[in-house]
């Protein structure tokens, strides 16, 4: 389905008011008149409704109705150049709904969503789920990193005052600086508490009892995942610890941004507004500093409750309606204000319209019924994690680098299958196999010893690696294999099979058609053209996904260019037509 990205949104008017005409339904009832049913072909899109315009004649703004287009929020986001996106709305609007259409659109970044209520919707994208409270960070590796978490956990309100805010960060400091564990952090309270005056002693208590909620056990071992992880806090005690150790990861998260241990990362925060109302949240830096490192995102209900520093660092706000507060701060723009307060349910926009002046576009997301996915819950990787010695290789210290280049020595693969298999060789977890697989598969990638490709496999889109060689890959080398077992399974009779590196022959020749795999990779297609033109057969080209199907066209009438799927429905057609 053709979708319509950041130029052709914000040239709606001009580029999406085509006349729509439909065909009239049985009932006599024409579609154009049935929003639902007119949108009801977009199932799995964003689509555009219609625009919201000024009306010259009233003086005031009204709907114009436009052909719905399926629209691309990632074009519409990545070419804003601020790729912070802010998603807001009362509840039950369709803020999930989106956010998770959205995260699929950036399914090849790694994206590290945090979550705080029990079996929230992030938590059934599909991405691995870790529980936070098994991989928190040690709090007092970090001593302004722990003043500063603390103060947003207690200190959360915008304007907080008074003696105790004041006497608190020093207090944290030094006694975290003296401290290795919760249990020094709280011998040196009474310590200090013992020549404190009054003033003094009544913030070491409020801190002594404040810290009881977050103290946890055997902290400090844990290595975060180089991968999409979904960090579910909702299983910590109280809202508070969540708090606090969700500002403690997002540190940690953001120095290794900072220092390059990862790349292009997009961050996505769900109930944003616990972190979002406090000056001392890294927040605030992130959403100025981000850009050139990856995204970040917050959902949240309210606009009021992201600090004004802040809210003004999102490039795009996607809104649902608001409440009365919020309406209230969109005056400076009344066409939007009109827009946002008319919003039906799972009806949005983005208040950063480019061209907000002149019209605003409504846009809506239409669920298809497979937005939910069974996400595997999955242990923390430990660092320098022990293995008892048993049958099969337990025990080993596994060289997992090591692993995947013997396996992409001999085929392409795919990160799931060489968890498995990893897991079957060694006796470990296969979520905590493929988690570490999926890092080295990163840091191979970066040093180019292997390479990756979007590949359709049972007609799902999957990430296929493959190692790089002086000559062909074993991209073309597994891909040859695979047609091969669906010609042999089919009955095809064929002559035969070129070897790796060959020149001047057909990857697969039959009686009736020459077979040509094509990964994408070359960068001419002369020889190509020259075996084309030096048979009088038809010819199947085979490419890993749709995408590039694109890049073979206009080859000749002879020449058909498909995926591995479409190989065995393709000529089983053929057959059935045949014998007609």
């Amino acid at each position: 389905m053709r979708e319509y990205g950041f130029s052709e949104l914000i040239n709606a008017r001009r580029v999406l008011s085509k006349p729509f005409i439909e065909l009239p339904l049985r009932n006599e009832q024409r579609l154009f008149y049935d929003l639902s049913r007119r949108l009801r072909r977009f199932a799995g899109h964003t689509t555009l409704a219609y625009n919201v315009i000024p009306d010259v004649e009233r003086g005031k703004f009204r709907r114009e109705e436009c052909s719905p287009k399926a629209t691309n929020l990632r074009d519409y986001i990545e070419h804003k150049g601020n790729r912070n996106v802010s998603i807001t709305g009362v509840s039950g609007q369709g803020k999930s709904y989106l956010t998770m259409h959205l995260l699929r659109r950036f399914e090849e970044k790694q994206r590290i969503i945090f979550s705080f209520k029990p079996d929230d919707h992030e938590v059934q994208l599909g991405i691995p789920v870790i529980e936070a409270k098994q991989c928190l960070p040690n709090p007092f590796r970090d001593i302004n990193a722990f003043s500063e978490s603390y103060m947003t956990a207690f200190f959360g309100e915008k304007v907080s005052s008074g003696i105790q805010l004041q006497q608190t960060p020093a207090f944290l400091q030094e006694i975290a600086s003296q401290s290795s564990d919760w249990k020094s952090f709280m011998k040196t309270i009474g310590e200090k508490r013992r020549s404190a005056s009054k003033n003094q002693v009544e913030t070491l208590n409020a801190i002594e009892q404040n810290v009881k909620s977050l103290i946890v056990e055997d902290m400090g071992n844990i290595e975060l995942a180089n991968e999409s992880t979904v960090f579910d806090f909702s299983t910590l005690p109280t809202k508070q610890a969540q708090n606090f150790y969700a500002e403690l990861m997002l540190r940690q998260i953001y120095r290794e941004m900072e220092s390059k241990a990862r790349k292009e990362v997009l961050i996505c925060i769900d109930e944003a507004h616990r972190l979002t109302k406090s000056y001392h949240t890294i927040l605030d830096v992130m959403s100025r500093e981000i850009r050139d490192k990856g995204m970040l995102w917050i959902i949240t209900q309210n606009l009021i409750d992201i600090l004004p520093e802040m809210r003004a660092n999102f490039g795009t706000k996607f809104s649902f309606r608001l409440g009365d507060a919020d309406l209230q701060m969109l005056s400076y723009n009344q066409l939007v204000r009109y827009s946002v307060s008319v919003l039906q349910p799972r009806q949005f926009t983005d208040i950063e319209f480019p061209e907000s002046q002149a019209f605003t576009p409504i846009m809506t997301y239409i669920p298809d019924g497979s937005e939910y996915k069974e996400s595997p819950r999955i242990l923390a990787a430990v660092k320098e994690a022990g293995m008892e010695e048993e049958a099969g290789g337990r025990g080993k210290d596994i060289n997992f680098k090591e692993e995947v280049l013997l396996i992409l020595g001999e085929r392409m693969s795919y990160a799931t299958e060489m968890g498995k298999e990893v897991s079957a060789k060694y006796g470990i977890d296969k979520d905590q196999a493929k988690l570490r697989i999926k890092s080295v598969l990163e840091e191979l990638k970066n040093n180019n010893e292997v390479g990756r490709v979007k590949y359709l496999r049972d007609g799902k889109p999957i990430v296929m690696y493959y190692s790089r060689s002086p000559n062909l890959s074993n991209l073309h080398t597994g891909m040859q294999s695979q047609a091969v077992d669906i010609l042999t399974e089919l009955g095809a009779s064929i002559n035969r099979i070129s070897t790796t590196g060959e020149r001047g022959a057909f990857d697969i020749e039959t009686d009736f058609f020459m077979v040509e795999i094509e990964t994408g990779l070359k960068h001419s297609m002369e020889d190509l053209k020259e075996r084309i033109a030096g048979t009088n057969l038809r010819v199947i080209i085979i490419v890993p996904n749709k995408e590039l199907i694109d890049k073979y066209q206009g080859l000749g009438e002879r020449v058909t260019v498909i995926t591995m799927d479409s190989l065995r429905e393709m000529l089983i057609e053929t057959e059935k037509i045949l014998r007609e």
